[in-house]
C-alpha cells in the first residue's frame, strides 16, 4: 500500500484533479485510512482515464498494471499539473551559426516547438514538447557540420525556490535517426541529465528523427 501511495501514477494522477496539500496531508500525518482512501481515488481515476479509451478496458487495464501510467490519447485533454510526467523535451541544437537549420515536419500536430537563438556559438536551435509517447520529425542542414539531438523532461522550477529544477523524470525507450536505432533501452532523463547524441549532417542533407518515450516508472 505504501509503494502504491508513494508512486509517480498514484501522485501524478490525483494532484492532477485534486489540490497537492491533500495528498501531502497524508504524508505528513500518517493516518492509514487517508492513504488507503488516496489510492482508492486514484484508481477511480485510472478507471476514468480507461473509459475516455479508444482501446478495450481489458487491454488498457493491464497496461495500467505494468507502467505507472497509460499511453495518453491526443484527444484527451491534459491537466497541468499532470503534463510534467508524460511530457518529452526533444531539442536539436546545431553546433555552428552559419547556414539556417530547418523543420520541414513533425508528427504530433499539438508539439509545442519553440526556437531559441541564445544559445553561444551554436545556430538556431529547436525544441519540441510533446506527450503522446512518440514523435516523428524530418529537418534539413543548410551546412556542413554537427547538431546535438537532446532528450530530456521539462524544465520546470521550483515555485518555493527559482534557481532549483524539479527533477520530471521521463524514460527515452527509442531514437532512431535516418533508419539507424541509435537508443533501443529504457533510458531515465530529466532536464538536469539529459541523453545527448551528436551527429555530422550535409548541407541541403534531410534528416529523419523517431523518438519514442513512457513516463518515468517509480521502481525504475
Amino acid at each position: 500500500m505504501k509503494a502504491m501511495f508513494n508512486s509517480s501514477r498514484t501522485y501524478g494522477l490525483f494532484t492532477a484533479y485534486f489540490d497537492e496539500e491533500l495528498y501531502h496531508y497524508a504524508i505528513d500525518n500518517n493516518i492509514i485510512n487517508y492513504v488507503i482512501s488516496v489510492v482508492g481515488v486514484t484508481r477511480v481515476l485510472e478507471d476514468v482515464e480507461i473509459s475516455q479509451r479508444n482501446h478495450s478496458q481489458y487491454q488498457d487495464l493491464k497496461r495500467f498494471l505494468k507502467q505507472d501510467f497509460t499511453t495518453i490519447h491526443k484527444n484527451i485533454q491534459i491537466s497541468d499539473k499532470l503534463k510534467p510526467y508524460i511530457t518529452s523535451r526533444i531539442a536539436i541544437q546545431p553546433q555552428s551559426t552559419e547556414g539556417d537549420f530547418k523543420i520541414i515536419s513533425f508528427s504530433d500536430e499539438k508539439a509545442r516547438m519553440i526556437q531559441v537563438n541564445w544559445i553561444p556559438n551554436r545556430g538556431k536551435s529547436y525544441t519540441f514538447l510533446s506527450h503522446v509517447d512518440k514523435l516523428e520529425l524530418v529537418a534539413k542542414a543548410t551546412v556542413d557540420g554537427q547538431i546535438f539531438l537532446v532528450l530530456s523532461g521539462m524544465w520546470v522550477p521550483d515555485p518555493k525556490d527559482k534557481s532549483k529544477l524539479i527533477p520530471y523524470w521521463i524514460d527515452y525507450t527509442k531514437l532512431i535517426v535516418n533508419e539507424e536505432t541509435i537508443l533501443n533501452n529504457l533510458t531515465p532523463t530529466w532536464y538536469s541529465k539529459p541523453y545527448v547524441y551528436k551527429m555530422n549532417v550535409k548541407a541541403d542533407e534531410e534528416i529523419k528523427i523517431q523518438v519514442e518515450w513512457l513516463p518515468h516508472k517509480s521502481d525504475a
